[in-house]
């Protein structure tokens, strides 16, 4: 089997869990797969790494590190947005 290489266009499904297995975000629950380039840094870093190292039919389960996907949590980014300023 075939694995992408950059510059490559794939569609996966995914579930993203939390640590205690809740999950934030399907897109089976959504019925339409992710469909980005490779190495175009459209998606978080481990998550196009894990991509990469697939083929057609594959499966598998990833914990990322948080370098890895959207990195530690910042007091700083955090921000209250009331309606109004929407």
């Amino acid at each position: 089997m075939t694995q992408p290489k950059n510059g490559d266009t794939v569609k996966v499904h995914y579930t993203g869990k939390l640590e205690d297995g809740t999950v934030f975000d399907s897109s089976r629950e959504r019925d339409q797969p992710l469909e980005f380039t490779l190495g175009q840094g459209m998606v978080i870093p481990g998550f196009e790494k894990a991509v990469a190292g697939m083929a057609v039919g594959d499966q598998k389960e990833v914990t990322l590190e948080v370098d890895e996907a959207y990195g530690p949590h910042n007091e700083s980014l955090v921000v209250e947005v009331s309606k109004d300023n929407l």
